[in-house]
């Protein structure tokens, strides 16, 4: 029995179907696509940069604050100690600068590394998101999901207080005041009691 052309007609409107449909489907993951790089068209190196600074915007004025309230810390201890024209303390003041330039490079090595984080994460989201455009084939879904994640991802983290960096400025003060005030004494007195300084004299 013979059934003419009608199977293979009907296996032609199939392939020709389930084409279209597939090509519809591309169209949308396409549409999906664009939508995610519309999203995160903003997260750019000056971005990047920006959340660099804004860490850096944060530390800065607690650390100069720190280094001021230290500085005058030292100052005031210099003064009661007899010291302030001391070596000890331009060693004290330059070491007080040196933690100051220290914290400084800190604090940007700190901000790259918040920056850095932000950049992991939002590559995390475009991944996820390209990887779900292609299951799912919803532009507008996925249009949606794509602004969502992406501002929650580029959100600044909560920065903690920048610890105590000057906390030892005038550690030791006291002690050393201490120190050469007995070294100047056995001075004097090495000098008082010294015989080349003096003359002697016989009583007859």
């Amino acid at each position: 029995m013979c059934f003419g052309g009608g199977g293979d007609d009907f296996l032609k409107d199939e392939y020709a179907r389930q084409r279209a449909e597939e090509e519809a489907r591309q169209g949308r993951i396409t549409e999906g696509k664009a939508a995610i790089d519309a999203a995160m068209a903003g997260y750019d190196d000056d971005f990047y940069a920006g959340q660099a600074q804004n860490y850096i915007d944060y530390a800065t004025p607690q650390i100069e604050d720190q280094y001021t309230d230290a500085m005058g810390s030292l100052i005031r201890a210099l003064s009661r100690s007899g010291m302030s024209q001391s070596s000890v303390a331009a060693k004290r003041k330059a070491d007080l600068q040196e933690k100051l330039n220290n914290a400084q490079v800190d604090a940007a090595r700190q901000g790259e590394a918040f920056a850095n984080d932000t950049r992991s994460a939002l590559a995390g989201v475009k991944n996820n998101l390209i990887a779900q455009n292609q299951s799912l084939a919803d532009p507008t879904l996925i249009a949606s999901m794509a602004a969502n994640q992406s501002n929650a991802a580029s959100q600044l983290p909560s920065y903690n207080p920048v610890a105590q960096i000057f906390a030892d400025a005038t550690a030791g003060l006291a002690t050393q005041s201490q120190l050469e005030a007995r070294g100047k004494n056995r001075h004097n007195m090495a000098e008082l009691f010294s015989l080349d300084g003096g003359s002697a004299r016989n009583v007859g």
